[in-house]
């Protein structure tokens, strides 16, 4: 597969419109390929170099990689484990799981080697939910969302387990947050009742807030662009759920996909 600027996303295009997979949205030519993983993948994230895709797949809740190619599909973990990110040189994977104590304790945040190897325990707060966890592309922290205020939340961590620091103090809970690229921004969802929208602003929380949209609909799943002047989501604003893409200033908003499948959690190549 060429290397150029690509979009990996789950849908529910292929024969069996019940079951989901990973797809690449190719946005030069807009030619839409399947990676075929025969399971059931949510929430792909490339890996630094571009040479992989990290997902986890529902029911099971286990942690897998397979190469942009579609080729090498590997299990990372054997517990339930979800929402996971690299490290900045692609040699670690931060998630969240509830493995240790479950069914009574909730996601706490993880690290472990992009192996399967050296599991370390970031954050244990067995009565509280923390979640989404990701990693600082320029900083050895994690970035993810918690309800340690009572609602939802965004708050940073080193990767060792020190220095909690809480960034954001919303309105209405947080659904999701990520990084630019280079560190120098954060685009974040929030909202309530079906309704999110998406904004951009300094990694404080609180700095050069701009909001990328503003309608009745749920807009989540954020990611930059590699150049961290586009962000692609996925919304329901057309009726269904769709890719989209906006410059980070708010203007230029494209639909990117248009169909009657299911087209969610999409992740930018580097």
């Amino acid at each position: 597969m060429p290397a150029g600027p690509r979009i990996v996303f789950t849908s529910n295009r292929g024969a069996d419109p019940n079951k989901l997979d990973l797809y690449i949205l190719d946005l030069e030519t807009m030619e839409i390929a399947p990676l075929n993983t025969g399971l059931q993948p949510i929430l792909p994230q490339w890996s630094p170099d571009g040479s992989k895709i990290l997902f986890s797949v529902i029911d099971i809740w286990n942690l897998y990689t397979i190469g942009a190619d579609g080729a090498n599909l590997t299990q990372v973990t054997d517990f339930r484990s979800n929402n996971g990110d690299w490290s900045p040189d692609g040699s670690q994977i931060v998630f969240q799981s509830d493995h240790q104590n479950e069914p009574e304790d909730v996601p706490d945040l993880y690290r472990i080697d992009a192996n399967g190897e050296n599991l370390f325990e970031i954050l244990d707060t067995p009565d509280v939910i923390d979640y989404s966890p990701r990693w600082s592309p320029v900083e050895d922290k994690i970035m993810f969302i918690s309800r340690q205020t009572g609602k939802d939340e965004i708050f940073t961590i080193k990767v060792d387990g020190s220095e909690l620091t809480k960034i954001s103090d919303s309105g209405s809970p947080v659904t999701g947050a990520v990084w630019s690229p280079d560190g120098s921004r954060i685009a974040i969802t929030f909202g309530g009742f079906g309704k999110t929208d998406l904004y951009v602003m300094d990694p404080d929380g609180i700095s050069n807030v701009v909001r990328l949209t503003q309608n009745q609909s749920t807009n989540n799943s954020p990611s930059f662009s590699p150049d961290g002047k586009q962000i692609v989501f996925a919304s329901s604003m057309s009726g269904s759920w769709e890719l989209w893409m906006i410059n980070v200033d708010g203007t230029n908003l494209v639909q990117l996909t248009d169909d009657v499948y299911l087209d969610a959690f999409p992740d930018w190549s580097p």
